[in-house]
């Protein structure tokens, strides 16, 4: 056993070695060729910080802001010039961009609202008719989307029956711009009916929980 320490030197050559930490090493993998060994770099924290700035940024009501004003310049422009069914994405477009658009912006939970399809047995939304554009389904027929559109809006009227129901409110107001909307794809005369305009609020639940009877979009 060697010895640790000498009163006169102090930690002996044997001594130190014995005492030096070990450090543990894997076997490497003998069928891998020394090219393809890679040493694991830890993340930096300057492109965390970087990364949460960005985030925070994103997500400032002037960007929200912004985003939604580039969304409607596209969606007017595919409104004037492109083919009947871009012209009917640009009118889901730009209705989504209402305020009050989180009502109908996606299907209405029936476990929710176990009662919904008892009064409305064809529930529809946005993001289905998204779908059904994307896949062709409505392939050129305008007048079938609009019939799902205007089932959106008369679905939540019909649930939500009180006038003063803020679903209500929101679905026979965004009926009218979708009229006013769909005459530009139709090419028919429409009254005064501005497009929607953009924004800047932050993203609320669709479905309010309420202490008397339940509430629900399209």
């Amino acid at each position: 056993t060697p010895a640790l320490a000498t009163p006169r030197t102090g930690w002996s050559d044997a001594g130190r070695a014995a005492m030096a930490p070990r450090r543990a090493s894997l076997p490497m993998d003998p069928t891998l060729p020394a090219k393809d060994l890679r040493v694991r770099t830890p993340k930096v924290r300057e492109d965390y910080d970087r990364a949460i700035d960005e985030y925070a940024e994103e997500q400032h009501p002037r960007s929200i802001k912004n985003k939604a004003k580039k969304v409607q310049r596209a969606a007017e422009e595919a409104l004037a010039t492109g083919s009947t069914m871009e012209r009917c994405t640009a009118i889901v477009k730009l209705l989504t961009l209402r305020e009050d658009s989180y009502w109908f912006q996606e299907p209405v939970p029936v476990d929710d609202v176990p009662d919904y399809l008892e009064i409305v047995p064809e529930p529809m939304d946005y993001s289905t008719i998204r779908d059904k554009i994307i896949t062709g389904e409505y392939h050129d027929d305008h007048i079938a989307f609009a019939a799902d559109m205007r089932k959106v809006f008369t679905n939540a009227v019909k649930y939500n029956w009180s006038p003063d129901h803020p679903c209500n409110v929101a679905a026979r107001a965004g009926l009218r711009d979708f009229e006013a909307l769909f005459a530009r794809v139709t090419g028919a005369t429409a009254g005064p009916g501005p497009t929607p305009p953009p924004q800047a609020l932050p993203q609320r639940k669709r479905h309010r929980p309420s202490a008397g009877a339940g509430s629900s979009g399209g």
